[in-house]
């Protein structure tokens, strides 16, 4: 008899714990960020079926091409004009955003038109696989940590990029001609750092110009909630990397 009391006690509390967890997951549901008020709403599918089976991954992740026919990609790491100068993605050859994140650059997109009609966001890095991240960390061995994390996430940590929640991106013109922002992507140079813009403008290394042209991708990203790093004038988190792994599922292999 107390065998069985203690089986039905065991019992209500795994189907209490189990309920208060779907609770606790139902509360968390994604808060929409304010967009601007000149803007429209865009209407979208929920889910893609553009990847492939093979990505271990949620199907949240979404081409952003499907979204907007303007937004231009130039994925980097799928040739060899990167850093490393070798070809990283084999399978991705599309940039793949979370599909909340790939909404709000399609409203940084229409931002931009209207500023600047014939000017058009250009992607060079969405997604980004743990293990990819992993050869990217690896080929930077030579430099110290405190150095390399400066550049490149440490994968043990995990970067946003692999959550698909940033994006490393430019301003180009209806050409695909990339506006000139005085360092290229993936330059490791502190010219590259927009924390440092001031002093390098002041020394005539960086011009008015290409600080401007930085200042405006600034401006149309921060217009949907993108917060620009410390050391890189082009990548951008739609978050933070805790809110991300609340949020969204690691993409660890292609």
């Amino acid at each position: 008899m107390k065998f069985c009391v203690l089986i039905g006690v065991l019992f209500i509390s795994i189907y209490s714990c189990k309920n208060k967890e779907s609770k606790s997951c139902s509360s968390c549901d994604k808060s929409e960020l304010e967009i601007l008020d000149s803007l429209d709403k865009i209407e979208v599918d929920k889910f893609s079926d553009s990847l492939s089976d093979s990505y271990e991954t949620t199907s949240d992740l979404v081409d952003i091409q499907t979204l907007s026919e303007f937004v231009k990609v130039d994925l980097k790491y799928a040739g060899v004009d990167n850093f490393m100068k070798v070809k990283l993605y084999d399978k991705i050859t599309k940039a793949f955003l979370q599909n909340d994140v790939a909404e709000r650059v399609v409203k940084c997109e229409e931002f931009l038109q209207v500023l600047h009609p014939n000017y058009r966001l250009l992607i060079y890095d969405a997604v980004r696989p743990v293990s990819i991240q992993q050869k990217m960390w690896d080929a930077l061995d030579t430099i110290p940590i405190s150095a390399r994390t400066k550049f490149v996430s440490n994968p043990a940590n995990g970067s946003i990029h692999n959550y698909g929640a940033a994006v490393d991106i430019t301003i180009c013109d209806k050409s695909g001609t990339p506006l000139d922002m005085g360092a290229g992507y993936d330059d490791i140079r502190e010219i590259a750092y927009p924390r440092l813009e001031s002093q390098f403008l002041e020394s005539g290394e960086l011009t008015l110009d290409q600080v401007d042209n930085r200042k405006l991708l600034r401006k149309v990203m921060e217009s949907q909630g993108f917060k620009n790093i410390a050391t890189e004038w082009w990548h951008f988190n739609a978050c933070s990397r805790n809110e991300a792994k609340l949020k969204y599922k690691l993409l660890l292999n292609e």
